[in-house]
């Protein structure tokens, strides 16, 4: 008996030194000599911003349609926005961590700069500057035991920063609908540009989140054996971190290259309509601002998906098993109300919402429009000017959806020269609109003949128009017929579609 007992203390004792005393989380590796004796070790997660995708609604040149030369195309201007507009800036992270299905770690990263009004760390949260921050790379040290995880990373989410600072993690598959505190209405050039540069810190001393570019991405990663001098060892490769949002802008064209010429003769007398803005109970033009608008929907400006639904182009995580994906939660009642197909987002979704996405110099005195070739629009705040002007909005995969149901952007002219009396219907006689559905049509799986129409994230919709002859030309040819006005009632032929419009405002 008593042999037994020594026997038993001796294993005992064995397999405490083997597990007990390393304190180290021990999972199954590839092999020992790659992954090491599996304590926790200091590694080091590297995530760069993926750059916009390239336009997938009007794609290419904007051009004259002359009967002599109908094949030439504009020269477009090469853009690169995103660091002069803030387009790639970072002011968080959330890091999530998963072991198969059970999250193991979850980080807040905040930039070094930005210190005052920060979460706190608690129970199951760490809070921690990231490190480096160059050309759109950033890097974040975190402890782990060799293995492989997956990687999930929320940034700029307000609802992250919400939740942190009111000592929860935040889920983040979970879809806020229109309950975004501060956050409603379309992102803008001037939010990014001047708001949050000038009052960032204000507003989080006070608790609440400046109007950012939110960004996702998620990998599959193997963290390997630590390096033998204690310094992080960098995993590879990389995170992509992809916008949510897309982006919108509108490149007018009225003129020759030269600009001695408009491109018909016609454009010297068309004029804006220069009423208020029609607030659904009074008279007043159609569009917020003097001339264009982006419109969508109340509700659409207000929610926010983070990561991408099921079927949903996103650019990052592709490499990862489908089952390894984690992906937006549309099972809830949520879906059920909104998201279940076209129909029922069709029904639900109705109140329309609209942005100026004007140009500052498209406008002269006399409010005509002056020559332009290739022109974006432009933004003015106190005495600073930004050269580029964009709106962005929320990705849109539903099943279903048809063209009339995007986002798309309105143009109001009128053609005639003649002043609009103050008392004029909205829909005044004398305008004439132009409705530019914002999509990616993407053609059914399997090569089938249903087609489906998005907004896909991370990308840019590059409108390019010219006005010629009564007509909206956009790229390769495509012509655009306009709204015809009869009796406030508006009436669409686009791509010889004929589509019943929505106004920005409904009466």
């Amino acid at each position: 008996m008593m042999n037994n007992m020594k026997y038993t203390i001796r294993i005992l004792l064995l397999g405490l030194l083997l597990f007990g005393l390393t304190g180290c989380h021990q999972r199954v590796f590839p092999t020992d000599e790659e992954l090491g004796d599996g304590c926790e070790q200091m590694v080091r997660i590297t995530a760069k911003i993926l750059p916009s995708d390239a336009p997938l609604r009007a794609m290419g040149d904007v051009r004259d349609d002359t009967e002599d030369d109908p094949d030439t195309p504009f020269d477009p201007e090469v853009v690169d926005p995103e660091s002069q507009l803030h387009e790639d800036r970072v002011d968080h992270v959330m890091l999530y961590v998963y072991d198969n299905d059970k999250l193991i770690r979850a980080v807040f990263y905040h930039a070094p700069k930005i210190t005052v009004g920060m979460p706190v760390a608690f129970d199951g949260l760490e809070v921690k500057p990231f490190g480096t921050e160059a050309g759109g790379i950033f890097t974040f040290d975190l402890m782990l035991s060799p293995g492989r995880y997956r990687f999930v990373l929320l940034v700029n989410d307000p609802k992250s920063y919400e939740e942190a600072k009111n000592g929860n993690i935040r889920d983040p598959q979970k879809i806020y609908l229109s309950q975004m505190t501060k956050e409603t209405g379309m992102l803008n050039t001037e939010m990014l540009y001047f708001k949050n540069t000038r009052n960032s810190i204000t507003l989080y001393r006070s608790g609440l989140h400046p109007r950012l570019i939110p960004m996702t991405g998620q990998a599959m990663l193997t963290i390997p054996k630590g390096n033998d001098d204690g310094t992080p060892k960098t995993v590879t490769p990389s995170i992509n971190l992809e916008r949510v949002f897309a982006r919108v802008e509108l490149i007018l064209t009225t003129a020759n290259k030269e600009k001695t010429e408009y491109l018909s003769p016609e454009i010297a007398n068309y004029r804006i309509d220069n009423r208020d803005y029609f607030d659904g109970t009074t008279s007043g033009r159609l569009t917020k601002g003097k001339f264009v608008d982006l419109v969508d929907t109340d509700w659409r400006a207000g929610t926010l998906e983070m990561l991408p639904t099921r079927g949903e182009y996103t650019a990052t995580g592709r490499n990862m098993p489908e089952d390894s994906r984690l992906y937006s939660d549309r099972t809830s009642t949520d879906y059920l109300q909104y998201f279940r197909d076209g129909a029922t987002y069709r029904t639900q979704v109705t109140t329309p919402y609209a942005e100026n996405l004007d140009s500052t110099n498209k406008i002269p005195d006399g409010f005509g429009f002056g020559k332009m070739y290739h022109q974006r629009s432009q933004t003015r705040w106190s005495k600073f000017t930004v050269n580029l002007y964009y709106l962005y909005i929320p990705p849109m995969c539903i099943d279903g959806l048809k063209k009339e149901d995007m986002p798309y952007i309105l143009i109001g002219i009128n053609t005639t020269g003649k002043d609009i009396p103050e008392d004029a219907p909205a829909a005044a006689e004398q305008m004439t609109y132009f409705r530019l559905p914002i999509t990616t049509l993407v053609s059914a799986a399997g090569g089938g003949i249903e087609e489906k129409f998005e907004v896909r994230r991370n990308t840019t919709y590059s409108i390019y128009a010219a006005f010629r002859g009564g007509r909206l030309i956009l790229n390769d040819g495509i012509k655009v017929l306009p709204w015809k006005v009869e009796n406030e009632t508006i009436e669409v032929d686009i791509d010889d579609a004929k589509t019943p419009p929505v106004l920005p405002i409904e009466k």
